[in-house]
């Protein structure tokens, strides 16, 4: 794959997955100012397909003060000559049934076969539902992902997990179904307002608290230059959490174990999400960054964690101006028994057992299986 830019020098890597019957790999494409070649970049796969973008309705032809989504839409127009645009709002609450049905019954309008392409152009959200359209629109088409958030490039893009919300909790209904590629732009970062930018953060934290202690401590160095937009240093946020994302997934592409690493503080995030009834007034990340303090608590009362690593991380959550504590979020009313609740609807948990990711230290996850429910009961009477 050729990549032409005046800008830096494109990173490309693939990611490798383990299978019974035929092993899968696809390659991520991190750079500068991508989109505008995003054809080119992308002609293997979209050359005379029929093309069906699904994007966050931020993006659109007509944007005077983002161009980029116009200039990759002329970009795939010049290899095909069937392309067809869907936008889709942004936030949590479009990933519901309703929106997603409303998507599938446009893209079948189009008259799609199974070669034609879906192109998820947004964040985690727009990702997440188009990414599940493909894997069940006409029982699995392709898609590929064009992340524009930072948490969208350096988490959910990556994996293949697909999937909307529903009332009982977030992400139970999905699918794993693996992108054909994924074209992260470090340009595009830019678009985003401070505060989603932050909260993405807070998922580049994550990857150094789970499995490598040298990558925290640079992110601890280099935060403050990573927060204003350094290219370099972005390129290496986004290159190096995908690659231990790409780590773990690949011998365990469903989650039957390691991978369930990949969701410390997901447990509590996801609860607390729930609470707000995904209207924004906490974000996902934000809920991410409390959840991963609450595990670094939980795994230090537990006697598994050292007191020193646990307030290191929550410090450094702290500098990010992320919120550490469900004191953080007086809007939303959080209670013991509601969280309780919440919990036992967590994918991760096995024979009606609730199972969470913990630390041992900064740099080393484990999964924690069949959590005691009065110790949690406590821990949160004094948390919340």
């Amino acid at each position: 794959m050729k990549i032409k830019s005046n800008k830096m020098k494109s990173k490309i890597f693939n990611v490798s997955l383990t299978r019974k019957k035929a092993n899968l790999s696809y390659p991520i494409i991190v750079g500068d100012d991508l989109l505008s070649n995003g054809g080119e970049i992308l002609k293997e796969f979209i050359y005379k397909k029929k093309i069906i973008v699904v994007h966050d309705s931020f993006f659109s032809i007509n944007n005077k003060e983002n161009n980029a989504f116009e200039k990759f839409i002329k970009s795939i127009k010049k290899l095909t000559t069937s392309v067809k645009l869907i936008d889709v709002p942004g936030g949590d609450h479009t990933k519901s049934i309703d929106q997603l049905n409303k998507i599938i019954e446009k893209i079948l309008e189009y008259e799609i076969d199974r070669q034609s392409l879906i192109i998820a152009f947004g964040g985690g959200v727009v990702g997440d539902i188009a990414g599940f359209a493909a894997s069940i629109i006409l029982r699995g088409i392709n898609f590929i992902q064009v992340p524009t958030t930072l948490l969208s490039q350096v988490d959910s893009s990556v994996g293949g997990k697909t999937g909307i919300n529903s009332k009982i909790g977030k992400n139970l209904i999905g699918s794993f179904h693996q992108p054909l590629a994924v074209l992260a732009d470090i340009n595009i970062l830019k678009t985003l307002p401070e505060r989603e930018f932050r909260a993405g953060f807070a998922e580049v934290i994550k990857y150094g608290l789970i499995k490598d202690l040298n990558f925290f401590n640079w992110l601890t160095r280099e935060y403050i230059s990573i927060f204003n937009y350094d290219k370099n240093n972005l390129q290496t946020v986004i290159t190096k959490s995908c690659q231990i994302k790409a780590e773990i997934i690949k011998n365990d592409e469903k989650e039957g174990a390691e991978r369930a690493l990949l969701n410390l503080g997901h447990t509590f995030a996801h609860a607390i999400e729930s609470f707000g009834n995904y209207d924004g007034r906490i974000i996902h990340g934000e809920a991410v960054s409390i959840g991963i303090c609450l595990a670094f608590k939980l795994s230090n009362k537990l006697n598994f964690c050292p007191i020193d690593d646990t307030q290191k991380v929550i410090n450094f959550f702290q500098k990010s101006k992320l919120p550490t504590s469900l004191h953080d979020i007086k809007s939303l009313s959080i209670s013991t028994s509601g969280m309780i609740e919440k919990f036992k609807f967590d994918k991760k948990n096995k024979q009606n057992e609730l199972t969470f990711i913990l630390n041992k230290k900064i740099g080393e996850s484990f999964i924690k299986y069949n959590m005691d429910v009065n110790v949690l009961t406590k821990f949160l009477d004094k948390e919340i």
